[in-house]
């Protein structure tokens, strides 16, 4: 598979009403691809080195803040 891509014209206003052309003319393969797009991104963030990592930053974090509250007593 191949995609080509080329924007043509000098007025960037130009270029944005084509693509928005383009966007409102194909809005369900649009949603189409934003939906896989979401459901990978899930996938992503379920991932065990995801989430050990954001337990070690939300463990970390957790214990900066109460270092801060135990200096302001």
């Amino acid at each position: 598979m191949k995609i080509q891509v080329t924007i043509e014209g000098e007025d960037l206003n130009e270029i944005i009403k084509e693509l928005h052309g383009l966007l409102d003319k194909n809005r369900e393969e649009i949603r189409k691809i934003l939906h896989i797009l979401a459901e990978e991104a899930i996938n992503v963030v379920e991932e065990t080195k995801v989430i050990d990592k954001g337990a070690e930053i939300y463990i970390k974090l957790n214990r900066a803040i109460n270092w801060k509250y135990k200096q302001q007593k």
